[in-house]
């Protein structure tokens, strides 16, 4: 019942604090709307309602979805909302001008200023490359884009011009990356690399249409393209070939980024006889297809579909295929407009299909991009042809999973429409087994940063030393298709649920998050291992179940000193997780200096105290060594129960000096090296004071670090795990080690 009051209030609070900050273009927001004229008030109200949903803005110099990648609960609340109430001279707001920039040269929020002033030329910029406009003259640039959004289809806007390489680069609607794929756009089509470019806009959002325009203006040779959202891919694809005069062209599937070097390498590997493609992996991590196979059903099989991405690593650098798999490509000009001016079906497997006719496809397997979005644009509806019985592609399909360490025992239809194998796993020597570490994280870039992501990889190498192989599976990927070839799941527990699987032996390692474990999650679990002694106990009494503790540990591959000299910087290395951490905010407001690297740390702190909003893993060991103390906090439910975050473990391994909310057992596992505050005044004491008076001396705290990497090691925690998957390991007959995932998963078929 409240919360539609809750919502009309809010919207009621957003509206006034926008219409109080005299950024409001009503013209510009009525062209957005197909409209000539609007009411600023209802263009308001629009917009906190449903607009900034859209990726509509309500200034020509503020592009919603550029600023709301800067901006906490943009999802949630309005970007030019959170821009009025951050320290909006730091805040980026456009993808071609620098308000930052020129925000310091002013000494304040450069937007306020530069719209009083219509006349000023502003420096817009893209990949070293700049033209000056004035605001005036991008008021209406911008609204004449608007206008055109609204109809939806443009004819072709420029003329790429002749080069050797062409670039087909999609964009999709509500696309948040949009601004980093125009960036290199720009770049490539730069008259240093001469290359062709196209840009199809497919259904597009407001702001992303906008600035793809105004990015024309900068670097002209950009070709753009505009289609309905439901555009067959095939249509798009034959438009944008047509304009683009280059003897190689690469077209890249929307859903994915890929770096300079990635596109290079699809182009480099192309010869007459051959198109190349990515092996691309799906949103949840998994491998998309190593091309495709016609196995006998209506659809084409994507080779090693659903499989983890670790199984690429036993196939060539580049294979040979029977099939184009998804919409990535890279051919001969020629080649792909004699498929496309064919009689052909608007499907990517029809186009598949029609140029296996022509050419072979190659794939890289070194280049995996993964879909870090779903498809939101593009028709499939028309059915291609049906392809053959499949008999030579199951042959050269089977080679493939032969040479990734399968053993096809037969085919069976897959929802998808197509046939795939059931394959039983060969070890490659005794005693090897297969686990799968489950995580929390997603898959692609933003998974990359998680703090699951870097104990998961900690613990597959310690894993892969004892002579198994691992892979690692994102949140979404838990469960996955091809499970059942594992023998051993490892459920790292963390924000989020994942329950056992039906096959293998299940391990779960709670590592944070306690107070939402219940006894119904962990007693479906083969053992169950906790980051706390306390909360060990307490689980065994409350709910006889037993529960070993197993704390968090370090990569000692990484985390291991270097003889790095120290500084005097004051370091926190972490998110703010929407709220003002007490071990950054109380010593900024005691006046003492903290280097913060970390992202969504501006509502709560000076954007002079944040170093960084990223800080790369590899990183972290130097950034440690090298600072004076590393500050820790703990999630309050971690605390509480007694869970010891991964930081001090690593900074410890490096040498480093930690000071730390006090935690249950921190002390005895430490020796006294990690030191605790009892509250923020306690906190703020020991900074003010000469570390070296209040840090064990430095024989003592190498002795700790040494005894840290020895006892607190992933390998020390793997031998651990390997001996409890040996005590839970099912009898199966004709193997007396008992592998009960290739057993079950014989059983049910």
């Amino acid at each position: 019942m409240l919360g539609p009051i809750v919502r009309s209030v809010d919207r009621l609070w957003w509206a006034r604090t926008i219409a109080r900050s005299g950024l409001v273009d009503r013209e510009f927001y009525a062209a957005q709307l197909g409209l000539r004229w609007l009411p600023r008030s209802a263009a308001i109200a629009h917009y906190v309602i449903t607009g900034f949903r859209r990726g509509m803005s309500m200034n020509p110099l503020f592009d919603d979805i550029v600023a709301g990648g800067e901006l906490p609960e943009v999802m949630r609340v309005p970007a030019l909302y959170a821009y009025l109430l951050s320290e909006r001279e730091t805040v980026r707001i456009h993808p071609w001008w620098d308000a930052e920039e020129h925000g310091r040269r002013i000494g304040g929020p450069a937007l306020e200023h530069v719209w009083s002033r219509r006349d000023e030329a502003l420096r817009l910029s893209a990949a070293d490359r700049e033209t000056f406009l004035t605001v005036a003259e991008i008021r209406r640039s911008a609204i004449a884009s608007a206008r055109s959004w609204r109809r939806h289809r443009i004819p072709a806007v420029g003329a790429a011009p002749a080069a050797e390489t062409g670039l087909i680069r999609p964009l999709q609607a509500r696309d948040r990356r949009y601004a980093r794929k125009l960036e290199q756009v720009a770049a490539r089509a730069s008259t240093a690399r001469g290359e062709s470019v196209v840009v199809p806009l497919v259904g597009v959002d407001s702001a992303q249409w906008i600035s793809a325009h105004l990015l024309t203006r900068i670097a002209p040779e950009v070709v753009l393209h505009a289609h309905a959202r439901r555009a067959p891919w095939t249509r798009v694809l034959r438009e944008a070939t047509v304009q683009l005069p280059a003897t190689t062209v690469v077209a890249l599937d929307p859903r994915a980024e890929f770096t300079d070097a990635e596109i290079d390498a699809l182009l480099q590997a192309v010869d007459d006889d051959h198109a190349v493609m990515p092996a691309h992996r799906s949103q949840d991590g998994t491998i998309h297809g190593v091309g495709a196979a016609e196995t006998g059903g209506r659809s084409p099989w994507g080779v090693l579909a659903h499989h983890p991405v670790e199984d690429l690593d036993a196939l060539d650098a580049v294979v040979t295929v029977p099939l184009l798999h998804g919409r990535s490509v890279a051919l001969r000009r020629t080649t792909l407009l004699g498929v496309l001016e064919d009689d052909l079906p608007a499907t990517t497997t029809a186009l598949a299909r029609a140029l296996r006719a022509r050419v072979g496809v190659r794939v890289l397997t070194s280049v995996r991009p993964v879909y870090d979005e779903p498809l939101h644009v593009f028709d499939e509806k028309v059915a291609g042809p049906r392809g053959g019985g499949g008999e030579q592609d199951r042959g050269v399909a089977s080679a493939f999973l032969d040479i990734a360490g399968y053993d096809v025992r037969s085919w069976r239809p897959a929802p998808d429409g197509s046939v795939e194998p059931v394959l039983r796993w060969r070890r490659p020597h005794p005693g090897a087994e297969r686990w799968a570490i489950k995580i929390c994280a997603p898959a692609g870039r933003q998974g990359a940063v998680w703090g699951d992501m870097h104990f998961a990889r900690g613990l597959a190498s310690a894993l892969r030393r004892r002579g198994h192989t691992v892979v690692i599976d994102a949140f979404d990927a838990r469960g996955r298709r091809t499970a059942y070839l594992d023998d051993v799941n490892v459920v790292v527990r963390g924000p989020y649920r994942i329950d056992p699987l039906p096959t293998g032996v299940n391990l779960q390692w709670i590592i944070s998050h306690p107070d939402e474990i219940t006894r119904g999650e962990i007693s479906g679990f083969d053992r169950v291992f906790a980051a706390s002694e306390r909360w060990s106990r307490l689980a065994r009494e409350r709910w006889g179940i037993p529960v070993t503790p197993l704390l968090e540990a370090t990569d000692t591959d990484l985390f291991h000193p270097r003889g790095i000299p120290r500084t005097d910087e004051i370091v926190f290395v972490g998110t703010a997780r929407g709220i003002a951490r007490p071990s950054v905010v109380a010593p900024l407001r005691a006046g003492i200096p903290v280097r913060v690297y970390g992202p969504d740390w501006r509502p709560f702190i000076s954007q002079s105290a944040i170093a960084a909003r990223t800080l790369s893993h590899s990183e972290l060991p130097r950034r440690y060594e090298s600072a004076a103390i590393v500050l820790n906090d703990q999630w309050p439910a971690m605390r509480r129960h007694g869970f010891i975050a991964m930081r001090p473990f690593d900074v410890m391994a490096v040498g480093g000096r930690v000071i730390s909310e006090d935690v249950d057992g921190i002390d005895e596992v430490f020796g006294g090296a990690v030191l605790t505050y009892r509250d923020e005044e306690h906190l703020v004491e020991l900074l003010r004071a000469e570390p070296d008076e209040i840090f064990p001396d430095p024989s003592t705290m190498a002795r700790i670090s040494e005894r840290v990497r020895r006892e607190h090691s992933f390998d020390a925690r793997a031998a651990v795990l390997d001996e409890a998957a040996a005590a839970h390991r099912r009898p199966a007959e004709g193997d007396d080690r008992g592998h009960s995932a290739q057993d079950r998963a014989d059983a049910a078929l």
